[in-house]
């Protein structure tokens, strides 16, 4: 593949492995869809990749390396509970039923509250 600031050019040679970005706006122009379209979808394109860098600059602060914090990557999670850990690990997850998962999310929730006893936990709320 070679690739230039405005069109990528596909050599023919199949190679094995994943590629590092996807080339679905190239194979669109390549199967002849109109250039509005393909000119729509790199603004889209554009405006995603612009949202995905905020967000993951707004979750993982400084992950970027402009941050002061000489390299050393800031703690986001806490070590889970031992306890926690042991059920996680006991639990038959492929057999649960939806009551018995339900019920063991419920047990993990309150064994993991009364162990960290007030510690800022980044835990997803559950809905």
């Amino acid at each position: 593949m070679k690739e230039t600031p405005n069109e990528i050019i596909f050599l023919r040679r199949v190679e094995p492995g994943s590629a590092d970005k996807s080339y679905g706006i190239e194979v669109a122009r390549l199967a002849g869809l109109p250039k509005s379209v393909i000119e729509r979808a790199r603004e889209v394109l554009k405006k995603h990749e612009q949202s995905e860098h905020q967000l993951s600059e707004t979750l993982t602060p400084g992950a970027s390396g402009h941050s002061p914090n000489n390299g050393n990557q800031a703690v986001l999670f806490t070590a889970l509970d031992r306890a926690v850990l042991e059920k996680l690990r006991n639990a038959d997850l492929d057999n649960l039923k939806p009551l018995e998962a339900l019920n063991l999310l419920s047990d993990l929730k309150k064994t993991n509250r009364m162990t960290t006893q007030g510690e800022l936990m980044f835990l997803p709320k559950m809905r």
